[in-house]
C-alpha cells in the first residue's frame, strides 16, 4: 500500500490555516466570557454622554402695550332704500314709454302707457246706460204726469158708463125674464155683461189710483240701485284707463327697462325697475363681539371710500334702522342697516363706504402681538414667549391666550395661563415646531 506524497508548501499552508482558526476561537471565547461575566456580575457598560439638543431657530417680535380704542370701523355697502318692479295691472299692448334708464323721476311721473281705445268705447256705453237709468229714476220720483192721470180718469168714466148701462139692461131683462118673455139664456148673458163691465171699471179705477199714488218706494229703491251700479261701472272703466299708465310710486331712479314698444304685457308682467336713492341705505356686517354694542337709533359716521374725511361732501351722518339677528355662521357677522340722507345723490347703490362709530366708553391699554405670533388649534390659542434662563440660554414658554380686537397686523391678547409683558419677545416664525421649555436661537427680530 502506497501513501500519498505531500509536498512541503502544501503542508505549510495548512498549518497557517489551522493556526488562524485557533486564534479566532480563542478571541470569541474571551468575548463570550466577558459578556457572561458582565451579566452574572450585573456590570453595566457606561453609555456615552448624550449631546445637548440643537436650539430651534426662530424669528421674534416684541409684544407691545397699545392704547385700545373703542372706535368701530367697518366697511359697508351702499344699497337703495327700496327697489320695486313696476308691473302691468291688466293685459294690453305697450303704446308709449316715456322715460329712459338712469333717469330720475318724481312720484306720479308717467312711465309706460298701454293702449286704451277699447276701454274708452266701454266708457261711452256705460255713460249711455247710466243716462237711461237716471232718467227713469227721475220719472219715478216725479210721479205720473197730469195728462196721463186725466186720460185714466176719462177711461174710468167710460167704463163706469158702460157698467151703468149694463146694469140697466140687466134690470130690464130680469123683469122680462120673470114675466116669461125672455129665456134664461138672455138673462145669463145680461148678468155676464154686468160682471165684465164691473171688472173693466175696477181695473180702470185701480190704474187711476196707481197713477195718482205714484211708484212704490221699493221700485224707486231698485232703480236707485241700478243707478249706483251704472256709476260703479263707469268708475271701474275710468280706473282701468288710469291704470293703463304705469306711474312712479315714489321719487327715484329708473335702473332697468323690461319692455319695449308694441310688446304685449299680461297682467303682472314687469315693465321697469325703480329704486329710491334718498334716503339711501348702508349695510355693514358687524362682528359678533360688537353686536350688542349696536342699537337702533345709533348715530354713526359714513365716509365715502377714496375721499378724504375732511371733504364735506364725502362724510355723511347715518342712523341705525335695522339690526338683523341672523348671522353668517362662517364669518360670525350680523347685518346692520343704516339710513343716510342723500339729497345730492352723491352716494349710489353699490359704492363702498367706511362706517365709523365711537362708543362713549373710556379707552384702555392692552397687550398686542403680531398676528403671526398666534398658534391656533381646535382646542386652544397660544403664544410662545422667549425668555433668557441663567446658564441655559434662551428658552420658549407656551402661554395660552384669548385673542381680541385687531389693529392692522396686531391683535390684542389676554393671557389665560402665565403672563406676557410689554417688550417681551414672542415667536412669529418657527413657532409651529416648538415644545415647552425648548431652547431657541433667535435668527431675526421684527421691530
Amino acid at each position: 500500500m502506497e501513501l500519498p506524497v505531500v509536498n512541503k508548501s502544501t503542508s505549510r499552508l495548512g498549518a497557517i490555516f489551522f493556526l488562524c482558526l485557533f486564534s479566532f476561537a480563542l478571541l470569541e471565547g474571551s468575548v463570550w466570557a466577558q459578556g457572561k461575566k458582565t451579566v452574572e456580575g450585573k456590570i453595566e457598560k457606561k453609555a456615552p454622554d448624550k449631546k445637548p439638543d440643537k436650539p430651534t431657530r426662530v424669528g421674534v417680535a416684541k409684544a407691545q402695550m397699545i392704547q385700545q380704542s373703542n372706535k368701530i370701523e367697518l366697511p359697508g355697502n351702499v344699497m337703495p332704500w327700496a327697489t320695486t318692479r313696476l308691473a302691468a295691472e291688466f293685459e294690453g299692448r305697450v303704446e308709449s314709454i316715456m322715460v329712459v334708464e338712469g333717469q330720475s323721476v318724481v312720484a306720479g311721473t308717467p312711465l309706460i302707457s298701454m293702449r286704451t281705445q277699447p276701454l274708452k268705447l266701454d266708457l261711452e256705453v256705460a255713460h249711455a246706460e247710466r243716462e237711461m237709468v237716471s232718467n227713469r229714476l227721475q220719472e219715478m220720483i216725479a210721479g205720473t204726469r197730469p195728462e196721463v192721470i186725466e186720460a185714466a180718469k176719462a177711461s174710468m168714466k167710460n167704463m163706469e158708463a158702460t157698467l151703468k148701462l149694463a146694469q140697466i139692461e140687466l134690470a130690464r131683462i130680469q123683469k122680462l125674464f120673470k114675466e116669461g118673455v125672455l129665456s134664461s139664456n138672455d138673462h145669463d148673458n145680461a148678468i155676464t155683461a154686468v160682471d165684465q163691465a164691473q171688472s173693466n171699471f175696477d181695473e180702470k179705477k185701480a190704474r187711476l189710483d196707481e197713477l195718482v199714488a205714484g211708484f212704490r218706494i221699493e221700485e224707486i229703491r231698485q232703480q236707485e240701485a241700478r243707478l249706483s251700479g251704472a256709476d260703479a261701472n263707469i268708475k271701474r272703466i275710468l280706473d282701468d284707463i288710469d291704470r293703463s299708465v304705469i306711474h312712479s310710486p315714489f321719487d327715484g331712479v329708473i335702473i332697468e327697462k323690461l319692455t319695449e314698444l308694441g310688446q304685449w304685457l299680461e297682467q303682472g308682467d314687469p315693465g321697469m325697475t325703480l329704486i329710491v336713492t334718498n334716503p339711501i341705505k348702508v349695510e355693514v356686517h358687524i362682528p359678533q363681539r360688537h353686536f350688542y354694542r349696536v342699537k337702533q337709533g345709533l348715530k354713526v359716521k359714513i365716509i365715502l371710500e377714496s375721499r378724504d374725511e375732511d371733504v364735506p361732501d364725502g362724510v355723511f351722518q347715518g342712523e341705525v334702522v335695522e339690526i338683523i339677528p341672523f348671522g353668517n355662521p362662517a364669518s360670525r357677522t350680523f347685518p346692520v342697516r343704516i339710513a343716510v340722507d342723500n339729497p345730492k345723490s352723491i352716494l349710489t347703490a353699490g359704492m363702498l363706504v367706511k362706517v365709523v362709530y365711537q362708543p362713549p366708553k373710556t379707552s384702555a391699554r392692552k397687550i398686542y402681538v403680531p398676528k403671526d405670533a398666534l398658534v391656533r388649534t381646535p382646542d386652544e390659542t397660544a403664544v410662545w414667549v422667549v425668555r433668557p434662563e441663567p446658564e441655559q440660554g434662551m428658552k420658549a414658554y407656551k402661554i395660552l391666550v384669548r385673542s381680541g380686537e385687531e389693529k392692522n397686523s396686531m391683535v390684542a391678547i389676554k393671557p389665560k395661563s402665565g403672563k406676557i409683558k410689554a417688550g417681551e419677545w414672542v415667536v412669529v416664525k418657527g413657532n409651529e415646531r416648538l415644545r415647552p421649555g425648548a431652547s431657541v436661537e433667535i435668527i431675526s427680530e421684527r421691530h
